[in-house]
């Protein structure tokens, strides 16, 4: 990429973003055993992807807009992320909640002190309409992740 010196631009964002439910959770990068940590945004039904996407620039501290030279974006070099999770690590939850995606990736969504309260939020998850599937195991088999940690 070439820098091409100071310029200054003007104009304001455009469109609205969605509103977000977020979800920490753990999983493995593609083609890697490294297991990151993440958030789960999820736009719900009626939020159209690019109302997402708004969203995650917005929260990634990306700033856009047009003005009379066309369209632009400032992306910070290091961008912090308004959607990260610093959850508490747990010891005493053995039942563990996955979410399976449509291409077989599997992640630990969190855990909990009773098989029953993790079903009954598989349940809660699985109503939201989504193709993901949800499924409760204890922690020790090993499925996506083998950490738990607290959902605040």
């Amino acid at each position: 990429m070439v820098n091409h010196g100071l310029f200054h631009r003007s104009g304001t964002p455009g469109g609205p973003g969605a509103d977000v439910a977020i979800l920490p959770i753990s999983g493995r990068a593609s083609g890697s055993d490294q297991v990151i940590k993440a958030s789960l945004l999820d736009a719900g039904e009626t939020a159209t992807e690019l109302e997402l996407l708004r969203t995650v620039a917005s929260g990634l501290g990306v700033v856009w807009g047009q003005d009379e030279l066309g369209a632009w974006a400032m992306v910070p070099n290091e961008p912090r992320s308004a959607f990260a999770t610093s959850p508490e690590p747990l010891i005493e939850l053995p039942h563990a909640l996955y979410r399976e995606d449509d291409n077989g990736a599997r992640f630990l969504i969190a855990c909990y002190a009773t098989q029953a309260e993790a079903e009954a939020k598989a349940a809660e998850l699985a109503r939201g309409g989504h193709k993901q599937h949800y499924f409760v195991q204890p922690l020790g088999q090993n499925v996506g992740g083998s950490s738990c940690e607290r959902v605040t």
